[in-house]
């Protein structure tokens, strides 16, 4: 049924991807470096990529600044101009690239000597790419290339550099590991009622016109990616915050074309989200709880099955079929691009050097 949409095809790769990127991952490849990192050799990692890689950084950052790591997370473009600066010798310069030649990263592998010369750990699908080829460490993602919008490679991003993350900072990976199995099955199981599921949603959230995404914590990745998966998509202008910056200004937008999707996360700050979610559908705009059990405050997009750091690989999936019942309403296909290839490369360069 499926056959000529893509896009259908890259949510159900996600959880064999899952599973080849837990596969993949060697948590001794980290452990020198841990070692080197425990030692004093280096005194900041910066975590850098574009677009969904980046956003997907963002979660392994929270995992460092949890165990206390001076970690700075900086988009490429801004690190290869107005943030260069913080790079020296002693950093730890973590790059992140489903393909390992954006144009971004090429550019700071050209400045490499005059940053300081910093040791560059990187994630790749493509080991042979330039940003594989200059690394000191490279830890493969072992996904594979999505056909069309970032699917199996973001999810296996996310898996692989959280334990990274956690192998940096001195913690055996081990029950991680277990918790990414057993969501990459939850995974499979969901995805296969994938027609009734985008049935579902669709009834639940009807029309969307205006819609913003909100988490905390690694949860917040889900709200950049989410807002991205709609932009990239069906075409619609989506906003991912965290729910601290929603209340901060966005809330003014709050009405009955207004739609928001509050991201449950981690315990620490889940129960303060239910509650300002509930808060914001009682300024009238329409509001979903994407969490693991139905909440008694509010209308529950409940998530594939998961466990541990695997929660933020299961938000992402109710998104991206949302984003198909979308794009029935714009005219947008999602995975049909309009203005970009899949990948910003070096095969032209826009922009001067």
């Amino acid at each position: 049924m499926h056959e000529d949409f893509p896009f259908i095809t890259d949510i159900l790769s996600q959880p064999e991807g899952v599973r080849n990127a837990i596969r993949g991952y060697d948590p001794e490849a980290m452990s020198a470096l841990a070692a080197r990192w425990q030692a004093g050799e280096f005194d900041r990692v910066i975590l850098t990529g574009m677009g969904s890689s980046f956003f997907a950084a963002y979660a392994a950052w929270v995992r460092l600044a949890q165990a206390g790591l001076p970690a700075v997370w900086v988009d490429a473009s801004e690190l290869n101009s107005y943030a260069a600066g913080l790079i020296n010798s002693r950093t730890l310069l973590w790059m992140i690239s489903n393909s390992g030649k954006i144009i971004e990263m090429t550019r700071l592998l050209r400045r490499r000597e005059e940053l300081g010369s910093p040791f560059i750990l990187a994630n790749t699908n493509y080991p042979d790419s330039p940003l594989g080829l200059a690394a000191d460490l490279i830890v493969p993602i072992h996904t594979g290339n999505d056909i069309t919008l970032a699917t199996r490679s973001y999810l296996g991003t996310l898996a692989v550099t959280q334990l990274m993350a956690f192998s940096l900072a001195g913690k055996d990976v081990d029950g991680d590991m277990e918790d990414l199995r057993t969501t990459a099955d939850g995974l499979e199981t969901y995805l296969a009622d994938l027609d009734w599921h985008i049935q579902e949603l669709d009834s639940a959230l009807g029309e969307v016109k205006k819609l913003a995404i909100v988490g905390r914590g690694a949860s917040y990745a889900t709200a950049l990616e989410g807002a991205l998966c709609f932009k990239e998509g069906p075409k619609l202008y989506v906003e991912g915050l965290t729910t601290g910056q929603f209340w901060h200004g966005a809330v003014e937008m709050a009405g009955p074309d207004f739609t928001l999707l509050a991201l449950e996360g981690e315990e620490q700050t889940s129960k303060e989200d239910e509650f300002l979610a509930a808060k914001a559908a009682g300024l009238g705009m329409k509001v979903f709880w994407a969490a693991n059990e139905t909440s008694a405050l509010l209308p529950t997009i409940v998530l594939p099955r998961n466990r541990g750091i695997g929660r933020t690989l299961a938000e992402i999936v109710p998104i991206q079929l949302i984003s198909i019942n979308v794009g029935k309403q714009t005219g947008y296909r999602p995975g049909d691009f309009v203005h970009l290839t899949r990948t910003v490369n070096t095969k032209k360069e826009e922009f001067p050097g």
